[in-house]
């Protein structure tokens, strides 16, 4: 059984929370959060003891891994004090929001030799999956041109929409597809921002109007070393949540996303393995992605499943997005 102990207890907090009751070996602990009031409804709720010190929490006997979900300027603490406190860790998007603590971060984690698995939840949609092993094999042949889409109505909390406090598209939404580009394609050979804004720098959240400054659209080009163009939207500004993920090779298309009612498409020019010549339509079924993640973390600390490079690959997004700042300057 492995023991975790959640750290905020917001909306994602509450999600991962009950998705690690679906999973059997797994037992959420205690739960940390320093709104007093915050923390008393949600253990009360679900049974579980609560404390308004991280700290302490930490250093509690019979913990076995620290789940971070609390606003990411505050990640980089946690993560490093769990980690030093002989905790695993599993760190909502992003790890963090500047390259130098990722790589402080790697650091401890070197030293500790502990686990840090990063909610990079769109690897673990079969429709993902299935194009990670289609581009494996060659189905579609020798990619030259990717899409990669994301776009939501926006965070329900101010600091999402805010610069100092590490909100904007980039962090929120963007490293998803940047962490998809990665597992795809490689690192990027050369990066430019085509497009960085802030469309909406109005925001009606918690029944409030409030000034906003981040980044809520952004468009990338990247350039990997394969020679692969990628093109990575992502924005804060679609009314219904959208995503979808389009490669084309030299033998076909692939057309695929985590939304159930869109399907997956592979086009094949000359018939490869299973894929005969043509198009094949393929359905999305349900799929609840928090679970499917952290089941995965926690099959790792089992010894059931391989550890994801959660932190070089967060490293690597995050060079992509402080390059971008600096050029959209």
């Amino acid at each position: 059984m492995v023991r975790i102990a959640i750290i905020g207890c917001g909306k994602i907090a509450v999600r991962h929370l009950e998705a690690y009751r679906g999973i059997e070996n797994a037992d959420v602990v205690e739960l940390c959060d320093t709104n007093n009031e915050l923390v008393g409804e949600v253990s009360r709720k679900y049974g579980v003891d609560g404390s308004t010190d991280y700290k302490k929490t930490i250093e509690r006997d019979g913990i076995d891994a620290v789940d971070v979900c609390v606003p990411t300027r505050f990640h980089h603490e946690v993560v490093i004090e769990a980690l030093a406190g002989g905790k695993n860790v599993f760190c909502e998007k992003p790890l963090t929001y500047r390259l130098e603590y990722a790589e402080e971060i790697q650091k401890k984690q070197k030293e500790t030799g502990k686990l840090v698995m990063v909610g990079y939840l769109y690897r673990f949609h079969p429709s993902l999956q299935r194009l990670k092993r289609i581009l494996e094999d060659g189905v579609i042949g020798n990619p030259y041109y990717a899409i990669l889409r994301i776009g939501g109505r926006g965070g329900y909390r101010a600091w999402k929409h805010k610069k100092n406090e590490a909100g904007g598209a980039m962090l929120d939404m963007m490293v998803h597809m940047l962490d998809l580009s990665d597992w795809y394609f490689g690192e990027p050979e050369t990066v430019e921002p085509v497009l960085v804004d802030t469309v909406l720098r109005k925001r009606m959240i918690d029944g409030n109007l409030v000034d906003v400054n981040a980044e809520d659209f952004a468009l990338l080009r990247l350039k990997t070393k394969n020679g692969v163009n990628v093109l990575c939207e992502a924005d804060l500004i679609t009314p219904s949540y959208m995503n979808l993920v389009e490669v084309h090779g030299d033998n076909g298309s692939f057309f695929g996303s985590i939304l159930d009612y869109l399907p997956t498409i592979v086009y094949c020019v000359r018939r490869h393995g299973l894929f005969d010549r043509g198009k094949t339509v393929l359905e999305n079924p349900y799929v609840n992605l928090v679970e499917k993640e952290l089941r995965y973390f926690v099959d790792a600390l089992s010894g059931c499943a391989k550890p994801l490079d959660s932190v070089e690959t967060s490293i690597r997004v995050l060079k992509i997005i402080e390059e971008v700042r600096r050029r959209s300057m």
